[in-house]
């Protein structure tokens, strides 16, 4: 029973994480900066100096914003790592928890309901 308690502690707080967090701009941003320089190589009408000078331009904000994804992740989920150091049995049962299916399935399923909830409460 008490790891049911933990696995929806667990949904809730990275759930408020992702809803906190940037993490759609910074997809938006490396999306859109991708696309540009995907049409810049293509055109016929920039010249092979011109793209020797904006590609690495283009691939620097896909670079950082990969980074800052990857690292604002880290973040939304530390708050399920950090529930495996009050967890009864420690981090290494905690880590066992969670990586059995049934778990994965209640983790994500309620997690998207209280997404679903928590924006419909709160966008009227």
């Amino acid at each position: 029973m008490i790891v049911w308690v933990f696995v929806l502690a667990a949904a809730v707080l990275a759930s408020e994480a992702f809803l906190r967090l940037p993490l759609i701009d910074r997809i938006r941003t490396v999306t859109a900066t991708a696309r540009k320089s995907g049409q810049v190589l293509r055109s016929k009408r920039i010249s092979d100096h011109w793209k020797e000078r904006v590609l690495p331009a283009y691939s620097w904000v896909i670079g950082k914003g990969s980074i800052l994804f990857f690292a604002m992740l880290c973040l939304a989920l530390a708050p399920v790592a950090l529930l495996g150091l009050v967890f009864p049995g420690g981090f290494e049962a905690w880590l066992a928890e969670l990586l059995r299916p049934l778990v994965i399935v209640v983790l994500c399923l309620f997690s998207v309901a209280y997404i679903w909830l928590r924006l419909k409460v709160t966008r009227g």
